[in-house]
């Protein structure tokens, strides 16, 4: 069952003149949640890069469904998707003050590979002392971003994320602007492509170019992921996965994302 994000207390009685806060409430409910039931058919050309590195996104299964073609049915609840509608809302203003300092070059910029095949945007470039630097806007409930501040660097997938623009631009530095969704008040987390972060973007290249040319072959991958785990639980193509194909033919690892 998904998330619920109603707060009303389900004996409140309706007001005097008849508005009842808890139907209204529930219509609300309702309507994030035919959101979340659409189903279509899609066929992806290339991988996501904020995709890569979290959940489904680490199985060689899934991207090989996703680029052959399969019915794509969203598993966002109602939470995820009031936090989604909110999260982009607040990328739009935190790129309108961006704008402000004179340094910012551009926002929501394409950014493309051939080999492996990659597509995703970055939110923003800006110039610092005569060089571009990337940056990517996140933001996090309370808990998540005392996380963020306590260690002083963001999580995995968000840093693969950063990376894999960084190494198709070719640029060396980076940053991220976690906002706290409680109280607006960020963190600016730099991001350097050292040896280290250089070492671990290259490793994903690999992973992603074996998993695309296994594609290629027409091979169906086995499964990494048992039903019980969230890259199962919360995969668009869980049911032709699980339902339709059968057990795969070669075994080819999840992606072992670096903490």
């Amino acid at each position: 069952m998904g998330r619920k994000i109603i707060g009303n207390l389900k004996f409140q009685k309706p007001q005097e003149g008849g508005f009842d806060p808890n139907s209204f409430a529930k219509m609300m409910e309702e309507a994030y949640t035919n959101v979340e039931k659409r189903e279509s058919f899609t066929q992806k050309k290339t991988f996501s890069p904020s995709t890569i590195g979290y959940g489904h996104g680490n199985c060689p299964r899934y991207w090989f469904i996703a680029f052959t073609g399969a019915e794509f049915e969203d598993q966002f609840d109602a939470m995820a998707r009031a936090n989604m509608d909110n999260g982009t809302a607040a990328h739009d203003r935190i790129q309108a003050v961006m704008a402000k300092t004179g340094i910012l070059k551009a926002t929501e910029i394409e950014i493309t590979n051939d080999s492996p095949p990659i597509r995703g945007f970055a939110d923003a470039i800006i110039e610092w002392n005569g060089k571009e630097v990337i940056g990517e806007i996140k933001t996090a409930k309370d808990e998540v971003y005392s996380m963020r501040q306590a260690e002083m660097k963001p999580t995995a997938n968000h840093l693969l994320q950063l990376l894999t623009y960084m190494k198709i631009k070719n640029i060396e530095q980076g940053f991220f602007y976690y906002e706290n969704k409680n109280d607006q008040s960020y963190l600016v987390l730099p991001v350097n492509m050292n040896e280290r972060n250089e070492k671990i973007i290259n490793d994903v290249f690999e992973w992603l170019k074996k998993v695309y040319a296994n594609y290629e072959t027409g091979i169906l991958p086995e499964r990494t992921f048992t039903k019980s785990q969230s890259a199962c639980k919360y995969c668009p193509v869980k049911t032709t996965c699980w339902k339709q194909l059968d057990d795969g033919e070669v075994f080819i690892p999840a992606m072992e994302v670096v903490k």
